[in-house]
């Protein structure tokens, strides 16, 4: 009977010992997957995909009743883009200029515009450039830029007006800062700019300023179509009239979309410190094997 029990107690044993030799051989592939996950993680390398930058520049002319309008695109990135065409946007009405198949890296392209304008109050006025374009996988991309110009006699505004940068994700809203510097009231009207991929449910304000006072006058606006991590120009016209004059003054903010981080950045740090916790595990516990 004693015989069976030390047998049974050396089977007990080896198996037990068997069982060890499993369990570690699998903690240590674990560890080393872990391990090498989390440097693989550590240091990924970033794929940058190809970059459109449209720059526009623009300049005016007014001839009596005429006014003319030249505005140079070039596109300052990495990439082609497809599909370019030039929007005039000028009290309330829409010019198109002829669409452009193919806007190379540092390839400029000069679109001329001309429009009699309607009888109108002496002073400054606002003018919007709208540039519609693909990229080569014919995703809609637009930019904006904004710039005045003055009839018959310039005036300037007795506004400062300031814009705030902002980063958002699915929705956001957009500041301006307003400050009379005159000593009357003026009844203003704010009109916003954005590109198409932004979008609001109300562009413009009116909104009365008394004298010295100061006003911040908020836009709530949403993400449409803007990618992650791109960032977007917006603009804002502020408007008022005298009893002669028309004054306009301009105020402009960065627009940033929040870039999107899938699990595995997010949970990185945790991955990486659970990684050295076994990696010190693993060479103690071999340490300690080797101890006769």
């Amino acid at each position: 009977m004693l015989i069976q029990v030390s047998w049974i107690n050396k089977s007990v044993r080896n198996v037990l010992k068997k069982a060890r030799k499993m369990i570690n051989r699998y903690f240590q592939i674990a560890a080393l997957i872990l391990i090498v996950s989390s440097c693989l993680l550590f240091y990924s390398v970033q794929v940058i995909a190809g970059v459109i930058k449209i720059e526009t520049e623009t300049s005016i002319t007014v001839t009596d009743d005429l006014l003319k309008t030249s505005v140079a695109t070039t596109n300052k990135g990495d990439e082609a883009a497809y599909n370019v065409q030039v929007h005039l946007i000028l009290l309330g009405e829409i010019q198109s200029g002829p669409i452009k198949a193919q806007l190379n890296k540092d390839q400029p392209d000069t679109i001329a515009f001309e429009k009699t304008l309607p009888a109108l109050k002496k002073g400054r006025y606002p003018l919007v450039v709208m540039v519609d374009f693909h990229d080569a996988n014919q995703y809609p991309f637009s930019a904006v830029s904004c710039a005045t110009f003055f009839f018959k006699e310039d005036a300037n505004p007795g506004l400062i007006c300031l814009g705030k940068d902002i980063s958002m994700g699915e929705n956001g809203k957009l500041g301006f800062k307003v400050k009379n510097l005159e000593s009357g009231s003026k009844t203003v009207r704010a009109s916003l700019v954005l590109p198409k991929e932004l979008s609001t449910p109300i562009s413009q304000s009116d909104f009365r300023i008394d004298a010295r006072e100061e006003k911040t006058i908020n836009f709530d606006i949403k993400n449409f179509s803007a990618l992650s991590g791109a960032s977007y120009p917006v603009f804002c016209s502020f408007e008022y009239d005298s009893e002669e004059s028309h004054f306009t003054a301009l105020a402009n903010a960065l627009v940033t979309i929040k870039k999107d981080e899938n699990w595995f950045n997010s949970t990185k740090k945790y991955w990486i410190g659970a990684a050295i916790i076994l990696g010190v595990m693993l060479v103690a516990f071999q340490l300690k094997r080797k101890k006769p």
